[in-house]
């Protein structure tokens, strides 16, 4: 079974934010995969591959609800790395994803084109979902959900309360999802709650080097660090 992936650029999403055109975006790295095939021990930021959560991803990967499911490019490291015991997984499993790019995000900032995200972003009620070190991210949001730094799954319940509250609280609502592995058992199972009045879109780490963290290899390649909107 070949992972087939499609390309679709930054702007598709971007339009669809500005259209208020809701949609859901999970990422699966290889921390991910790893939780999902039982691996013991935790990812690179410290959260644990607790069974739980690796019960919750399983379900995820499985379900098929309409949300976006987006993997890195198979060159990528975070795939290129683990592509032998990956593709035989899913034979397996016979899970068939229509995968999108992971990797869009990145390549946005990477390429000059962050402001634009931004400003689409601004457009709507913005709510982060993050440690609170983005709390003083220098972009207008209208709400900001805390999870902790590591182990941020154990907070499950509390995070999906929240953002149901806040769905109801607003009008098209963004949620901006940096919470590691929790984000993709969070979104599928809100989907089928909220899924259709708000979006939620894992953005990763790209917004950390604005708050000053550095916790990713290519963020050394960031051009600008500062947000001029």
């Amino acid at each position: 079974m070949n992972i087939n992936i499609t390309n679709n650029p930054s702007k598709f999403y971007i339009d669809k934010i500005n259209n208020k055109e809701n949609f859901s975006f999970t990422r699966w790295g290889d921390g991910e995969w790893f939780c999902t095939w039982g691996v013991s021990g935790r990812n690179t930021d410290s959260h644990e591959y607790f069974p739980e959560l690796r019960s919750g991803l399983n379900k995820a990967l499985k379900n098929d609800k309409g949300y976006y499911k987006a993997i890195w490019n198979i060159t990528h490291g975070q795939i290129a790395r683990i592509l032998n015991p990956l593709t035989n997984f899913l034979n397996q499993e016979n899970i068939i994803v229509d995968w999108v790019n992971a990797g869009i995000w990145e390549d946005l900032v990477l390429k000059g084109g962050i402001e634009e995200l931004i400003e689409s972003l601004e457009k709507r009620n913005f709510v982060i979902v993050s440690n609170d070190s983005l709390r003083d991210l220098n972009v207008k949001y209208t709400d900001f959900i805390s999870v902790p730094l590591v182990n941020c799954f154990l907070d499950k319940e509390r995070i999906k309360k929240e953002m149901i509250d806040i769905s109801e609280k607003y009008d098209n609502v963004v949620f901006g999802m940096s919470s590691s592995m929790a984000t993709n058992v969070i979104v599928d199972e809100l989907y089928d709650v909220i899924g259709d009045k708000c979006s939620m879109i894992d953005f990763g780490s790209i917004w950390d080097p604005f708050v000053g963290r550095n916790t990713r290899g290519y963020h050394k390649d960031y051009k600008n660090l500062k947000l001029t909107h």
